[in-house]
């Protein structure tokens, strides 16, 4: 999904409510200028301490911003959250547990001490443990390595981060403490390899020039389960998201992490260099930039700016929303609402009796244990009132392992009752976390396929068959004479398979009796693939426009099999007005009705699809 041009939708962003709280967020926090610049790093005490940016970033990919956006800084322990999602990426959860805890400190975060009775750093969020996170990095060399960390980067923010070389030189000479922490881990074997190589990555990664954008665009990365809400690349594995959000939750905000919690209640990081990167997980990404830091560390505007944007937007991890969104967004039944194939009425009238045993279960929002357990509750409710069960994720933007857990169980609970299961997904990788082969990627053709096996068992012909014309229900109850006024005018067509039979655009001047065959009937939107609007069986009519005008064709229909189509062109038309008036007028009657009914099912699936 690509991000939202407001403007050239005609839209200033100044008219988006977000960004006008952003503003006057930005107005109210710019006078506070309380806090100093880092001057343990030389480099960092020279930039302007009164540049000051927010940027919102959501899991659609909508990014606002206000203030100094343009300003580039250094990330500096943000970096930490990144470097220990590639160490996750590259080990796994239990090998770099081995090397890295999970705890609270409880000292400064360049602080020299360590888990001793678990011979490893506190936490990845504190020098010690994103030193040894930089030493797990994999690469055949330095060259490598430092590709691979700016690559993950990268798919984070969505661009390559430059480096500032004023900055990496400084922390590397001026680096005395860190390289004594590299030691010490070296000694007691907490880390392997090449102490230099591990320090300079870690030097590197520090010094990496980012925007308050980039650091909302982390969050927002984080937030959407891993994947990059604009570019849509995944950056890490959705298992990795929730390990790093639990250690940026406990650990992120050095000294201030209790604080931060009660107050904000989101997973963030900090970095000396001003910036703080906030998740509200589903959500948003937030980033903010002001380089003043308080006694902790942390960016001492930046810090008041994200306890406001909690209380305003009830952003706290811990706030009731309420449940969010209701995981169910509808349900109906195929009597009510039909496949988008065209049948003869003795199928429809056998669908509208019997149609009632199929359900469909529109999802939406995120799917966890709880809103898992209300659908999986409500499918076991149903099981004796339907006989094949619909469910559509396609409006679900994330399901976790016990939500599909919970489904596969509902599945096999279906299975044994003999009952019939599919999910409709237009997604990858969602219908292979299902015990099962039955996907489709829309609605419709879930319900045709249901439809066409609730026939069989009904005993219903699929109408393969050639049809006669005198068997055609739009022409039941006329006599033989309109009916051989008629024959007499149309013309026999033969079509194999890909043939168009009406080209969207084209004058409408022909009425089609399909005697033998299927034909879809599809829909061309721009440059967009077509959309099929139905498919058509032997024994119905299409191209009812040739009756009522030359407006221009609406659609395509294109045959999907041979078969055989009976033809009444504008010239026969006219001669039947003319010269068979009365078959005429029984053929406008009979299509008027067809018409009207088809509206009548329309308006029952439309009152069916907005309960």
């Amino acid at each position: 999904m690509q991000q939202v041009d407001f403007r050239a939708a005609g839209l200033s962003p100044k008219e988006l409510p977000v960004w006008q709280y952003l503003n006057e967020l930005y107005a109210r926090h710019r006078p506070n200028q309380s806090g100093q610049l880092a001057s343990y790093i030389p480099e960092l005490s020279a930039v302007d301490p009164d540049q000051f940016a927010l940027a919102f970033a959501t899991t659609d990919g909508f990014v606002y911003e206000v203030g100094d956006t343009g300003a580039l800084f250094t990330i500096q322990s943000v970096s930490k959250a990144i470097i220990y999602a590639l160490a996750l990426e590259d080990h796994g959860r239990e090998e770099v547990l081995r090397h890295i805890g999970v705890e609270p400190s409880g000292e400064a975060f360049n602080s020299i001490t360590f888990d001793e009775r678990n011979n490893r750093p506190f936490n990845p969020m504190v020098n010690a443990g994103a030193i040894a996170a930089s030493a797990m990095i994999k690469g055949s060399d330095h060259t490598e390595r430092y590709q691979r960390i700016l690559d993950i980067f990268r798919r984070f923010t969505g661009r390559m981060l430059g480096l500032d070389e004023a900055v990496y030189r400084s922390e590397s000479l001026t680096g005395n403490r860190n390289r004594a922490i590299a030691y010490l881990e070296l000694n007691a074997g907490m880390i392997s390899g090449d102490v230099n190589e591990h320090l300079d990555l870690y030097f590197r990664q520090c010094s990496l020039l980012v925007t308050a954008r980039d650091l909302a665009m982390i969050g927002a990365t984080l937030a959407n389960g891993g994947v990059n809400p604009v570019t849509r690349q995944r950056a890490i594995s959705t298992d990795n998201v929730r390990s790093v959000l639990s250690v940026m939750n406990t650990c992120g905000m050095y000294d201030y992490a209790g604080g931060w919690q009660f107050s904000v209640g989101l997973p963030a990081k900090s970095g000396v260099g001003g910036g703080i990167a906030a998740v509200l997980p589903g959500q948003l990404g937030i980033g903010t930039f002001s380089p003043r830091l308080d006694a902790v560390g942390n960016s001492a505007r930046g810090v008041k700016v994200c306890e406001d944007i909690s209380a305003n937007f009830r952003l706290h991890l811990f706030e009731d929303r309420g449940g969010g969104l209701v995981p169910l967004r509808r349900v109906y039944r195929s009597d009510e609402v039909h496949s988008k194939r065209v049948r003869r009425h003795e199928q429809a009238r056998k669908l509208d009796r019997y149609g009632h045993l199929i359900a469909v279960y529109e999802l939406q929002g995120e799917l966890g244990f709880i809103e898992a357990e209300r659908v999986t509750r409500r499918i076991i409710e149903d099981l004796d009132s339907a006989y094949y069960f619909v469910i559509d994720l396609t409006r679900v933007l994330r399901i976790d392992g016990v939500a599909v857990t919970l489904l596969n169980t509902a599945r096999r609970t279906l299975q044994e009752a003999r009952k019939g299961f599919a999910v409709v997904s237009i997604s990858d990788e969602l219908p292979h976390t299902f015990e099962q082969d039955m996907h489709f990627p829309n609605v419709d053709q879930a319900l045709e396929y249901f439809e066409n096996r609730l026939l069989d068992q009904a005993g219903s012909s699929q109408a393969d068959a050639a049809v006669p014309l005198r068997e055609f229900d739009l022409l039941a109850g006329l006599d033989e004479a309109i009916l051989g006024a008629l024959a007499k005018r149309l013309r026999p067509q033969p079509f194999e398979p890909g043939t168009t039979l009406i080209a969207q655009n084209a004058r409408a001047d022909e009425l089609f009796f399909l005697t033998e065959g299927h034909v879809d009937i599809t829909v061309r939107v721009g440059n967009a693939p077509s959309h099929r609007v139905s498919t058509v069986e032997p024994g119905t009519v299409f191209g009812e426009l040739a009756l009522f005008g030359h407006a221009p064709r609406t659609a395509d229909v294109v045959a999907v099999s041979s078969g055989t189509a009976l033809v009444l062109d504008r010239d026969a038309l006219d001669d039947l007005a003319v010269n068979a008036p009365a078959a005429h007028n029984a053929l406008v009657i009979a299509v008027g009705a067809s018409l009207a009914e088809r509206l009548r099912r329309a308006n029952a699936e439309i009152r069916a699809l907005s309960r």
